[in-house]
């Protein structure tokens, strides 16, 4: 939902490639203390494979080989592009920099090699900090001082196959194509990628056309080009949706989608309704969408509880019916049973973070005008706030900052930049509203910041419950999970009854 300039969408692929240059990078040799060091021969062309572990990094994992030359000196080491270390008998130390990628910084905890018979093992302990998150991971490194007659048909790199691109149980092959004159390099980014811009890259045929294979599980995916750095919607494709940047995704569907987002003509459908509200603390009119369950015009006497569903950044309060199908889902489990009937607002945020006039708004014109407007059961028991990404930054600010209108928070990915909120942080925490946080494992956003905030909530005592699982800062992970946190907010509402 959320994309700062898909700048956090590269963290990990600027770090992974930065792990490899522990040994290339741009440092300064650092003159050793007065210690003796018996110095092993370990000059020679180095071929290494780097192991990376960035999963608290929201990371999918990555290997990849790298072969560079390193000189000696006595016990003084330098490669072929200027990085120095020391040789203390088989182990070697690399001082390493801290460096800044996308507004935060990596710092190299450790860097450390054994070399023994021309084999080499090692591993460098990192994290990456831009003040408000932070995260961690360690590269795991082994590999072989080549023999001179092995240097010259050793390639420079090699990089690890994407699971994608081979067929798979349980998936379907697609060809992405786009005709592109000129372009010297295209990808595909999407939801495969979780955006990002340089994963898998596509190949050039005939007469300027650009191709990729891959072999997908079933289901919608979002998707664009990415020609020469700009990105470009599938113009071949008639479907597509909003991007939240005044632009277009592409989509296609694999298969069939899942059954719960799906219209079924056979069950009782609820209303979806587009209204606005003149407001006064934002001096205009904000539009905002209405989810009325099934049989609430048939019954006049009935009042349902309340959950606030809130936007991502840079889209509308259709988000959550055009990308979300959240009508369908909740007409589907209703009639199954799977959960209780409620009502849903879905307000206009914009790319306001849901702070202040837009919090002004939401609290003090909108919630009271629903209310008044419809058959909503009164009191935090019966009121829950949700959203996703910049939505899901939304649901928790609201429910601390107004802790006695929400009884329930339920943000998902939510892009937690406390910037916007520094009070969270400068006092003790309290939290009476129930907090069930979401996050995908292989978010690139959201991930490490919620991992941030959960560390932050523990060590307040604050209560709430951290549910994750494999999945990216996509649709196809928020389709996933929304069963079930529909489900955690219906079984929070009748609980109270």
């Amino acid at each position: 939902m959320i994309n700062k300039a898909r700048a956090l969408r590269r963290l990990i692929g600027g770090v992974s490639a930065a792990l490899l240059l522990v040994l290339v990078g741009c440092n300064s040799y650092i003159k050793p203390d007065s210690t003796t060091f018996a110095c092993s021969s370990v000059a020679g062309t180095w071929d290494l494979i780097a192991d990376t572990d960035d999963s608290q990094c929201g990371g999918y994992g990555k290997t990849e080989r790298l072969v560079f030359t390193v000189s000696q000196e006595g016990c003084q080491l330098s490669d072929d592009d200027g990085v120095t270390g020391t040789i203390d008998g088989t182990d070697v130390k690399w001082q390493v920099n801290p460096w800044y990628v996308n507004g935060g910084k990596v710092t190299y905890l450790e860097s450390t090699a054994t070399i023994k018979d021309n084999k080499v093992e090692g591993f460098y302990d990192w994290k990456w900090s831009d003040g408000n998150t932070e995260c961690s991971g360690i590269t795991k490194i082994n590999g072989t001082i080549l023999a001179k007659e092995n240097v010259a048909t050793t390639p420079s790199e090699v990089k690890e196959k994407n699971p994608m691109l081979s067929p798979r149980e349980g998936t379907i092959a697609h060809t992405f194509s786009l005709t592109a004159p000129g372009a010297k390099a295209v990808y595909l980014a999407g939801e495969m990628s979780d955006w990002q811009d340089n994963v898998f890259e596509m190949q050039q045929g005939e007469n300027s056309n650009w191709s990729l294979t891959l072999y997908l599980p079933q289901g919608a995916w979002q998707y664009k080009f990415v020609v020469d750095g700009q990105w470009i919607y599938d113009k071949n494709n008639p479907k597509t949706t909003d991007d939240g940047f005044d632009g277009l995704n592409s989509v296609i569907v694999l298969g069939k989608e899942l059954a719960e987002l799906s219209v079924n003509p056979s069950i009782p459908h609820g209303s979806v309704i587009s209204s606005s509200l003149e407001s006064k603390a934002l001096g205009e009119n904000s539009p905002f969408t209405i989810y009325l369950p099934p049989g609430y015009s048939e019954d006049s006497n009935k009042s349902y509880p309340l959950l606030v569903l809130l936007h991502g950044y840079g889209s509308d309060q259709n988000q959550w019916v055009r990308d979300g199908k959240v009508q369908n889902f909740m007409d589907n489990l209703v009639h199954a049973g799977a959960i209780e009937p409620f009502i849903i607002v879905m307000p206009y945020g914009d790319k306001s973070q849901y702070v202040n006039n837009r919090e002004v708004h939401i609290m003090d014109e909108l919630i009271p005008y629903v209310r008044d407007q419809y058959r909503i059961k009164p009191g935090k028991t019966f009121t829950a706030i949700s959203g996703g990404s910049m939505g899901g930054f939304g649901a928790l600010y609201l429910a601390h900052r107004h802790q006695d209108v929400f009884g329930l928070s339920v943000p998902l990915s939510g892009y937690f930049d406390l910037s916007y909120y520094p009070e969270f942080q400068s006092k003790k925490i309290t939290m009476e509203p129930e907090l069930y946080i979401y996050c995908g494992t292989n978010d690139h956003i959201s991930f490490a910041r919620n991992e941030s905030l959960v560390k932050l909530l523990k060590s307040e005592g604050v209560d709430f419950t951290y549910k994750t699982a494999p999945g990216g800062h996509t649709w196809r992970y928020w389709n996933g999970i929304t069963p079930d946190f529909l489900t955690v907010v219906s079984d929070f509402f009748n609980k109270q009854t």
